[in-house]
């Protein structure tokens, strides 16, 4: 008799937690002031192309992207530049350009002498909106010698509390369809498939009453985290590993968030920049959790406030979720284009547990989505052996956290990985 033995899959299964799942997306009335940070994506900062004192609209460009792997910055609101200073936003220290809205909202259109569905993004200055900052514009270029075949709309909101895309899917569905259908004739693409998760049952069936062209279709995901991660998404999607070394086009298939097709609808028909994207906030401290559509460069405070501020002192509060989510040190911090979720945590949800010496399980090999074996990863670091540590494949981590949170021992795996990336980056540099 033939055994077949079936290897688990890899990652982990987390509490949802989609409290806002049910609330509409609300427009939050933009602020007196906002805060753009030039480096918003992936890649190079813009370079601030505005001085103090100068008159902006709402599209105006305030930072111009330097270089293929960066992004153009525009003014979200109207009014006049206040300051042009240092930061720090998200931990790195960035340059940003603080505006005062006049409210009179004033809107430069998009001025886009080539009217190319790549030029018109690039453009818009718009990215990947999921978390990874990718500029847009680079995915979209056309490129005869790997022709695609497969668009990837990744609607898998694999952290808990986030909501902001299903919300999307729900109430811009005519629009982000329209968009879909825009890039499918462009490049000829053969199908778009929009991979979401099961648990995400009332948008599937929205969804599966609103799609009707042949060409878009569904793929129904676990509810594993962290599938929502690229290579993952077209692994489960096309059974196919992205190569080493390789990229998705390779393969003949692009891969969009969900808000970021929508903000393509909006550059491509309406001709507007890249100004407002819709943010979850969540948490137990905070009074009503919410989606709200907000202007880029609102400090994170006036989202608090929306939702009736906190009901408890939180211990911390994140920009993303509690896995990959980055501590926001002050609240004077503004929304970017990345960010999709503001998480407040209370005191016992953010209490890290002492370290414990390693039990030596392989949960944390079980775990993991990429195949590492984060301990020895762990371990090369801390005895600060590089060679060993890139040897093991440290490069390749997606820095999802799935072994930290599944480590019994409590051992910060991540934290270690994630130090030992740098170090290794640094030392090629």
């Amino acid at each position: 008799m033939k055994i077949i033995v079936k290897k688990r899959l890899s990652g982990v299964p987390l509490e949802k937690r989609k409290d806002t799942a049910q609330k509409v997306i609300e427009k939050l009335t933009p602020p007196k002031k906002i805060i753009l940070p030039m480096s918003m994506h992936l890649g190079k900062p813009a370079k601030v192309v505005v001085k103090v004192g100068d008159k902006v609209a709402i599209g105006t460009i305030v930072g111009e992207k330097d270089g293929l792997i960066s992004a153009n910055v525009h003014s979200s609101v109207s009014g006049v530049v206040k300051k042009i200073e240092n930061r720090m936003i998200n931990h790195q220290s960035t340059k940003v350009v603080i505006i005062e809205n006049d409210f009179s909202d004033r809107i430069e259109s998009l001025h886009t002498k080539n009217k190319e569905l790549h030029s018109i993004v690039e453009n818009a200055g718009i990215v990947g909106m999921g978390g990874a900052g990718f500029p847009t514009n680079v995915k979209l270029q056309p490129n005869d010698e790997h022709p695609i075949h497969t668009l990837i709309i990744n609607a898998a909101e694999c952290e808990p509390a986030i909501t902001s895309d299903r919300r999307l899917l729900i109430e811009k569905t005519e629009e982000i369809i329209k968009s879909i259908q825009l890039i499918l004739d462009t490049y000829q693409i053969e199908k778009a498939m929009i991979a979401i998760e099961k648990s995400s049952m009332e948008t599937i069936a929205h969804l599966r009453k609103n799609l009707t062209d042949p060409r878009i279709q569904l793929h129904i995901l676990g509810d594993l985290y962290p599938q929502g991660a690229e290579k993952l998404v077209i692994k489960h999607v096309l059974s196919q590993e992205i190569p080493k070394d390789k990229l998705p086009f390779d393969l003949g298939v692009i891969t969009l968030n969900v808000a970021t097709v929508h903000s393509i609808f909006i550059a491509s028909v309406k001709q507007i920049a890249s100004v407002e994207r819709v943010v979850t906030v969540s948490g137990t401290p905070i009074k009503e959790g919410k989606n709200l559509c907000v202007r880029i460069g609102t400090p994170v405070e006036a989202l608090i406030d929306a939702c009736g501020g906190f009901t408890s002192s939180p211990r911390k509060v994140l920009n993303g979720g509690p896995m990959m989510g980055k501590l926001i040190q002050s609240l004077d911090e503004p929304v970017t284009k990345t960010t999709n979720l503001i998480l407040a945590l209370s005191e016992r949800e953010a209490t890290i547990p002492e370290e414990q010496m390693c039990i030596k399980c392989s949960e944390c090999v079980n775990a993991c989505p990429v195949g590492l074996h984060p301990i020895l990863i762990s371990q090369a670091f801390r005895h600060q052996d590089l060679q060993t540590a890139e040897q093991l494949g440290a490069l390749n981590c997606l820095e999802c956290g799935a072994c930290s949170f599944i480590c019994p021992s409590k051992i910060d795996l991540l934290k270690d990985i994630r130090a030992v990336k740098n170090q290794i980056m640094e030392a090629k540099r």
